[in-house]
């Protein structure tokens, strides 16, 4: 079977520059140069390019227009003079890998059953080194997508997906089905030609995939250059609006054209600023205006929605008419088209004022619960720790969310340096620690963000861009911190102290939902929101409970069972025979834990039970760059050699046990032991790791005083002792290893319990949240005025004071950092936003 005929068609408006490069990439394709054939569309131009095409690439099928038709126009005509079976159609500026044809063809013929019809490129900058184009999406008002646009390409990888549409500037379509559904809409000139297509493609029946295995190189957007602002405003909104009055079906037409047009009055209010006094329009407030009033002069910008209702309203007939035509074919409702969308509450300008407000319009309107079957928000969880199979507590956490989320929204999960793991439905992505233009450009493309520890100070775009902000403080930083603090010389142990509170009081302020570990951990959050004023009467006539600002979010563990996979303690590490009694301390060894119990506990009973062993599974933490070597392993394992139990009683692992791999361990363990020390932060700590030994049923001896260790004496899950007794720690073992099958016995326990701390179960009220997300009620109160404030300088100054008075607060004292590495960042920062400030 011969291949299939491919019409190439590039379009060109004095693109002399770029021809000879996307030609001659046409020409070097692998795909057999008898099947395809090359269309030159012209649209008037005056700098050569049709000299430079008649004289290097003869063979290539010249339309010259005399005027600049547009690009939706142009296009069209090169479908209708081309003859190939399928049209491909490429930008001017790109250039294309060999291979870019035939992949194209491939996915499109392996897609034909299930009647794929256009399949779009990955696009890459010019130099191959960052995201141009590889996923799509739309908001519900029409507004097209392009995620992880100008990402590093080694950031994510994206698989081949279904996707709402293919870039019109590198796509493969075939052409019998371009012409049967009326090809590109030629009304709407440039920009969402290709959004408004493959959404009526998916109205009609049929499918559009994205390939990354067809790749293009893309040089700049020149037609954007060429445009002013305003003028491609009004093409963005004109657009927008044309795609929804045709694409929606007859149910959901009214609400969403209803929440579209407020929208775009919304954000022309937003483009007026400071040009409109808008106190003067009220009697009330302005009183009799002088005649010299009565005209106003305004920003182009902001008549920019305006001219683009204008053009719409000029067209009405025609566009209806239009939407008749594809309604009257439609083969798909709009249901299955809606996951499509990928960001259907997502804003356009990034800084669009007065967000609560369009969420007001969302939800009275209806159009959110038009959209409620399915995955509707777009989530961003960041990650403190790098992303790999060797996992710690703050990324488990993270990848638990993920995929806890991922059936309800559409996730992103970025970390530090790496991101090796793969989650179904879970995008995931890996940003260098000081690429801040990243983390902005990863915030802009979510609604609601989850982040934990220093990321706001690190990142401030996440706080600047009025996303939906939920912080995590499940892990009290600042108290484990004071056991690091104190061993700094005294007023440097002071300054880092006030920086971090800082920094935590920061988070505090701007959260519009809190997560934490424990009753007894909210309270304490609780307590510090009451400080800062977050606990006020506004927010308890929302909520009298307040659970709709901070609420209890634990570990969890794994819904199916733990699975043996090999053999790794027992019978296998020396000094460890097949029948030993084995105690698993199931972490890390961090200075504000107590090892030291354990191992002379262990000393306390080895004459009576010579076959009990312990192990440490923990050794460095996976992610040095925050967390440190600490002093209390070496302490720990001095001890075990000092009472001669180093390796014949005690062992300690000489790695970071694999998350995945982390069950064999458990299997062949017959108890679980964890102690810490007598300070504050026990109070308030969630011994994580110990949720893994009521996934795998093991008994338990912990020290007393967290929560955790009530849990396990109300639960009959094993012995809480006394803090630092080595002795109660002992009689605690040789009790629950006097029978044979300790892990047995207590089975039953386990069973009652295991299903109350399984990771759906924890992440419930999160799930909750992100499925209705909402700004808390002081900071929508703020953004809902912020547009009234601006009016004049003095508000506008204030507000921007309220806005920034976290960061301003504390910047000046950020001279000495735990890390080295920050100084310069830190202090570079400081003098930006000191030079924004007072700019403004």
């Amino acid at each position: 079977m011969s291949p299939a005929t491919v019409s190439v068609i590039v379009i060109n408006l004095n693109g002399r520059h770029h021809l000879a490069p996307c030609f001659q990439s046409l020409f070097e394709q692998d795909y057999p140069a008898e099947c395809v054939e090359l269309i030159l569309v012209d649209n008037a131009s005056v700098d050569g390019s049709l000299e430079l095409m008649r004289e290097r690439f003869p063979q290539v099928k010249i339309i010259q227009n005399q005027v600049n038709v547009g690009f939706a126009p142009a296009v069209n005509q090169g479908a209708k003079a081309a003859t190939g079976r399928y049209l491909a159609l490429l930008n001017n500026d790109t250039r294309a890998e060999p291979s870019w044809m035939g992949a194209l063809v491939a996915a499109l013929e392996a897609g034909r059953e299930q009647r794929v019809a256009c399949v779009g490129s990955r696009i890459l900058d010019w130099e191959g080194q960052r995201l141009d184009f590889v996923s799509s999406g739309a908001s519900f008002y029409g507004f097209g997508y392009q995620f992880f646009h100008d990402f590093p390409l080694s950031a994510t990888s994206v698989a081949a997906h279904e996707a709402l549409f293919a870039c019109g500037g590198a796509m493969l379509v075939d052409r019998a089905v371009f012409l049967e559904v009326g090809g590109f809409d030629e009304d709407y000139f440039a920009y969402y030609e290709d959004v408004d297509f493959g959404w009526r493609l998916w109205v009609l029946g049929y499918r559009v995939l994205i390939t990354p295995t067809a790749t293009i190189y893309h040089r700049h957007h020149g037609t954007s250059s060429r445009m002013q602002k305003y003028q491609m405003h009004k093409l963005f909104e004109r657009n927008a609006l044309m795609t929804v009055i045709k694409n929606y079906e007859e149910t959901h037409l009214q609400p969403v054209l209803n929440s579209a047009l407020l929208m775009v009055f919304q954000r022309m209010l937003g483009d007026a600023g400071e040009a409109v006094a808008w106190e003067q329009f009220d009697f009330a407030q302005g009183g009799v205006q002088p005649a010299e009033l009565q005209q106003q002069a305004v920003p182009r910008l902001m008549l920019s929605p305006m001219a683009a209702v204008k053009d719409v309203l000029d067209a009405f007939p025609q566009l209806w008419a239009k939407r008749q035509r594809i309604q009257s074919r439609r083969l798909r409702p709009d249901a299955e088209i809606f996951p499509l969308l990928r960001y259907p509450f997502g804003p356009h300008y990034q800084y669009e004022s007065r967000p609560a407000i369009s969420q007001a319009i969302m939800d009275l309107l209806g159009v959110r619960d038009m959209l409620s079957g399915g995955r509707m928000h777009r989530v961003l969880i960041i990650s403190t720790d790098p992303l790999s199979e060797h996992l710690a507590g703050v990324g488990i956490r993270a990848v638990e969310m993920a995929r806890g989320l991922s059936q309800s929204c559409y996730v992103t999960l970025a970390a530090p340096e790496r991101a090796e793991i793969h989650l179904p439905d879970v995008q995931v992505v890996a940003f260098a620690r000081d690429d801040e233009p990243l983390m902005r450009r990863l915030a802009s493309q979510a609604e609601v963000i989850i982040f934990q520890g220093y990321s706001l100070l690190r990142y401030p775009a996440i706080g600047e861009l009025n996303k939906i902000l939920v912080v995590d403080l499940y892990d009290p930083y600042y108290l484990e911190g004071l056991e690091l603090f104190c061993k700094e010389e005294d007023e440097r142990a002071r300054q880092i102290a006030r920086d971090n509170l800082a920094t935590l009081n920061n988070q505090l302020r701007v959260g519009d939902f809190f997560i934490c570990a424990s009753e007894r951990q909210r309270d304490f959050w609780l307590g510090m929101l009451t400080s800062l004023g977050r606990i006020s009467p506004d927010g308890y006539r929302h909520d009298p409970t307040f659970r709709s600002l901070i609420d209890v979010v634990p570990f969890g563990s794994e819904v199916e069972p733990p699975v043996h996979q090999q053999r790794v303690l027992k019978g296998v590490v020396p000094g460890i025979a097949a029948d030993d009694t084995l105690l698993l301390w199931g972490g890390g060894i961090w200075d504000w834990l107590d090892p030291l119990t354990v191992v002379a506990a262990m000393g306390l009973v080895r004459e009576q039970r010579p076959k009990l062993k312990l192990f440490f599974l923990g050794y460095r933490h996976p992610n040095p760059a925050d967390v440190p070597e600490m002093a209390m392993h070496t302490r720990a394992v001095e001890l075990a050699q000092a009472l001669g139990l180093l390796n014949t009683t005690v062992f300690f692992n000489d790695r970071w046990v694999p998350y995945a791999e982390r069950s064999s361990y458990l299997l062949e363990s017959d108890i679980g032991v964890s102690a810490h020390l007598s300070h504050i932060e026990t109070r308030f700590a969630f011994r994580t790791r110990l949720l893994d030994c009521i996934w795998a049923g093991l008994p338990m001896v912990v020290a007393a005083g967290d929560s955790l260790a009530d849990m396990v004496v109300q639960q009959g899950l094993g012995y809480a002792v006394p803090i630092g007794n080595a002795e109660s720690f002992a009689q605690a073992l040789l009790e629950l290893t006097s029978q044979p099958d300790p892990r047995g016995r207590y089975a039953a326990a386990f069973a009652a319990v295991r299903e109350q701390y399984t990771w759906p179960q924890a992440l419930a009220p999160l799930v909750r949240f992100c499925r209705d997300p909402r700004y808390a009620p002081d900071r929508a109160r703020l953004a809902m005025r912020s547009q009234y404030l601006q009016n004049n300088r003095e508000a506008q100054l204030y507000a921007t004071v309220i806005e920034k008075n976290a960061h301003i607060a504390y910047l000046e004292d950020l001279i000495q950092r735990l890390e080295a590495g920050r100084v310069m960042r830190l202090l570079r920062w400081v003098e930006e936003r000191r030079k924004k400030i007072r700019h403004r």
